[in-house]
């Protein structure tokens, strides 16, 4: 059986190397002469739920990173390569539209392009093509900007209910976005609070004083383990330099999983510095072990919430759709996707440069690129028409 330890026993013992070996095995709990109660089964349970969800977590940062080099060494050309064939293209329309030969229609469509291309660019860093656009634009990319800001200002301010009053200038739609969400967390933060007050004040039920004194008892228990941590890490009470260094960073990490609420990290910590004795955690009252379950349940759903966010992110950065799953082989998938596609629309977009000093083509591009943007607008339209018949039915 391996070497079990008493979250709550205050003598130190030689670490076991075996138990350091494997951490995560030696936290199951195990009795020698009788079967585990559902509680302590239970227990086990989460306990490899949290492994796996964090073996997910490392298998994803693994493959991620194992991809980002092939990605970037291929995609990133590509990218400037199009930014810069698109460079080209405004500055030969902006040239283009000092001459004449065109149609009020035309020059109209020229300019649209041009200026729809200049923000883009500039919003990508290129911000010298900010003078051109403003030369060919009734509206400059800063008013642009700053309507976009008041918009999204607008937007957040009816969803709060209240005018965003700070200090600092919100000229960006990204200073609006930041302080807006930070004013919608401190919103919802309030709110819950209010609600927990509110229910305090009413007399609650046999079942919710019980849930309520469980979760209690699983804040208390993970403040002792921290605290019974803490004691016995106190670096300043540790005179040799390399112990006081160890000590130091497993106080550190105590105190990271703690902000957190990391129970599996803690108990992994208190192994590791040997805080046990000869009792098992099988040894525990069962209202122990339920607090410590709770904590685990919670630290579950945190880990999970985590593990989508960080697949929305690697969907996002890698070009994934978001029902897809993350794996090797879609990411496989969407780089030689997203190749082709790069390649493509870079091959078109030199045929198009090389091709435009010729009138009549170029005549005939502006009408092609007319027809696409009309497209573009009623595929936007219809989408947004769906989606309000669908939400009002």
């Amino acid at each position: 059986m391996s070497r079990q330890f008493d979250l709550f026993a205050e003598k130190h013992q030689e670490e076991d190397q075996q138990v350091q070996e494997n951490l995560a095995i030696s936290l199951k709990l195990e009795t020698p002469s009788q079967r585990l109660s559902p509680a302590q089964q239970r227990f086990n349970q989460l306990l490899d739920r949290v492994e796996r969800l964090n073996k997910q977590r490392v298998t994803l940062q693994q493959l991620s990173d194992a991809h980002r080099p092939r990605y970037l060494q291929k995609i990133t050309p590509l990218r400037h390569r199009y930014h810069e064939l698109q460079r080209a293209l405004v500055l030969w329309l902006d040239e283009r539209l000092t001459r004449k030969g065109l149609t009020t229609k035309q020059r109209s469509i020229a300019t649209t392009i041009l200026c729809e291309l200049c923000c883009q660019l500039v919003a990508e860093g290129d911000s010298d093509l900010q003078i051109i656009h403003d030369k060919h634009s009734k509206e400059t990319i800063a008013y642009k900007e700053k309507m976009a800001a008041d918009e999204a200002r607008q937007a957040i301010e009816e969803l709060l209910g209240e005018p965003l009053c700070v200090d600092e200038s919100l000229d960006s739609v990204e200073d609006v976005l930041r302080v807006g969400m930070n004013r919608l967390h401190e919103a919802q933060a309030s709110e819950q609070k209010a609600r927990r007050d509110r229910g305090t004040k009413k007399k609650l039920t046999a079942t919710q004083q019980k849930i309520q004194a469980e979760l209690d008892e699983a804040k208390s228990t993970l403040r002792f383990v921290f605290r019974q941590l803490a004691s016995a890490l106190h670096p300043d009470r540790e005179h040799n330099p390399d112990e006081q260094a160890r000590k130091t960073e497993l106080m550190s990490e105590a105190n990271a999983a703690y902000e957190r609420r990391d129970l599996v990290a803690l108990l992994k910590i208190q192994l590791h510095t040997a805080l046990s004795n000869t009792e098992s955690i099988a040894q525990l009252a069962e209202e122990k072990i339920t607090s410590l379950t709770l904590l685990l349940k919670q630290q579950i759903k945190d880990i999970e919430n985590q593990l989508n966010t960080e697949r929305d992110k690697i969907r996002h950065e890698f070009g994934l759709k978001p029902y897809e799953s993350v794996n090797q082989v879609n990411l496989g998938r969407s780089f030689n996707l997203n190749t082709m596609l790069a390649e493509k629309k870079i091959n078109l977009l030199q045929r198009d440069l090389q091709y435009l000093e010729d009138e009549n083509y170029f005549k005939h591009w502006l009408t092609t690129q007319y027809q696409l943007m009309n497209d573009q607008l009623e595929e936007t339209i219809f989408s947004d028409w769906l989606f309000e018949d669908f939400t009002n039915r």
